[in-house]
């Protein structure tokens, strides 16, 4: 089933309460990420987007305020003068933005980092008392966007392994026909351990056939479910590297250094993600990217132990 578009909710969101500029960020896939997944933006320049995904979401003391309130937090409402902060010198004051707010969503999918609705504008008049009230009161529902896929029944697994305190063992199927060595699988238990809601990538084997590879935590360790898959949209292996580091925010450089490929290279499995997948920008790509678990082990290694600082 087609998925409706984010702007539409987002822009009305915008326009009804007067700012001139939204952007609807996901919750991280990863803790130790230092960049939030961009699913909407309307009107911020990609310098400010940017700033606003990175240093804000994880560094900005506004932003961990507002968080550990769980509230829709207007700049004016801050217990210190916003404007002699980072975010305001070098993201806000150079768009002309005088006044913002930051909405922190619920978490979906049990994860412990949420994602946010930031707005900026550049009249100085902040949002009235009601409006903010009612903005929070509807985090929950403004947060299903950054997750719209339904809960869907389980469909059985060709392979189910458990990996904890250093043994692999299969629940489900033969290890000996498992497309990762059990070097792979303690590997997969150390990141999911690192991540807030599990974890969920493709992996293509040795023969060419494609896997979909998701994790959940058991008391004792962690089960790590595997499931053929038809192959998604002709992405290689590469290229969906490539696509799960870009949805984590990733510069065409730090994606390049750490695939050890060229800048030249990782744009041009950049444009043919784009292509493939009928995007039309890295924007949408990192959408699409969240909506069909289009990641892969590499990635998640690459984000967890090689992060641009």
């Amino acid at each position: 089933m087609e998925m409706p578009p984010l702007d539409e909710p987002i822009r009305m969101i915008r326009d009804g309460l007067g700012f001139d500029c939204a952007a609807l960020v996901g919750p991280p896939r990863v803790t130790l990420e230092n960049s939030y997944p961009v699913l909407v933006n309307l009107d911020y320049p990609s310098e400010t987007l940017r700033f606003i995904a990175t240093t804000y979401a994880t560094q900005c003391p506004a932003h961990r305020y507002a968080v550990e309130r769980r509230a829709a937090l207007r700049f004016i409402d801050l217990p210190y003068d916003f404007r002699q902060s980072r975010t305001y010198r070098e993201a806000l004051k150079p768009c002309g933005f005088n006044e913002g707010l930051t909405l922190p969503l619920n978490t979906p999918r049990g994860a412990t980092v949420p994602g946010f609705l930031a707005l900026s504008s550049t009249h100085g008049q902040p949002l009235h008392e009601e409006s903010q009230l009612a903005l929070t009161m509807h985090a929950a529902e403004i947060a299903k966007l950054t997750d719209p896929r339904p809960e869907l029944p389980a469909s059985p697994a060709e392979l189910v392994i458990w990996s904890g305190h250093g043994r692999v063992e299969p629940r489900i199927g033969d290890l000996a026909t498992a497309p990762l060595t059990a070097k792979d699988f303690t590997r997969i238990e150390t990141f999911h351990q690192r991540d807030a809601t599990g974890l969920r990538f493709r992996h293509r084997d040795a023969t060419g056939h494609w896997w979909r590879v998701t994790t959940a935590t058991t008391p004792d360790g962690v089960l790590i479910r595997l499931q053929r898959v038809d192959p998604d949209d002709h992405l290689t292996a590469r290229e969906l590297d490539v696509v799960g580091l870009l949805s984590r925010g990733w510069t065409n450089d730090g994606i390049a250094l750490a695939l050890g490929i060229s800048v030249r290279t990782a744009r041009s499995h950049i444009e043919s993600a784009l292509t493939k997948l009928g995007v039309p920008n890295r924007t949408a790509l990192a959408r699409e990217a969240l909506l069909r678990d289009l990641d892969s082990l590499n990635a998640i290694r690459c984000t967890t132990e090689d992060a641009p600082t």
